[in-house]
């Protein structure tokens, strides 16, 4: 791994409020802000992901915008965060995430889970006690 994308990786943020988000990383040496809101979102591609022990030991998104935007999301939390506020503020959208990336297609028993929906499910459940 790159020196310069192991410091992207640490210096990223998600923020959201009522499906509104601002993304902060460091592009280089300078800091950017994209903002952008959950309707806006086209297309959400999971680009890695390792699944241990019934969770997710690592997650990249790629999310595209309307607009032709595409932001990376290589931090977990930020990735969980997004999906929470899918789920919250557009069903629709979240539905259709896993409708087209079920990589499992719904198989009883692989991971003991019978889809990536349920890892994520639990995930969103681990991040929500984390925040209490």
């Amino acid at each position: 791994m790159s020196y310069y994308k192991s410091m992207k990786m640490k210096t990223e943020k998600l923020e959201e409020m009522n499906g509104e988000f601002i993304f902060t990383y460091l592009s280089y040496i300078m800091k950017k802000e994209m903002y952008f809101d959950v309707y806006e979102v086209e297309n959400v591609g999971f680009s890695k992901m390792i699944i241990k022990n019934k969770e997710f030991t690592r997650l990249t998104l790629v999310i595209t915008l309307e607009n032709n935007d595409m932001i990376r999301i290589f931090n977990k939390r930020n990735a969980i965060i997004f999906f929470k506020s899918c789920k919250e503020n557009s069903p629709g959208l979240y539905e259709d995430i896993f409708a087209r990336s079920d990589i499992f297609g719904g198989m009883p028993g692989f991971f003991g889970l019978s889809s990536l929906r349920d890892i994520v499910e639990n995930e969103i459940k681990r991040l929500e006690e984390e925040e209490r």
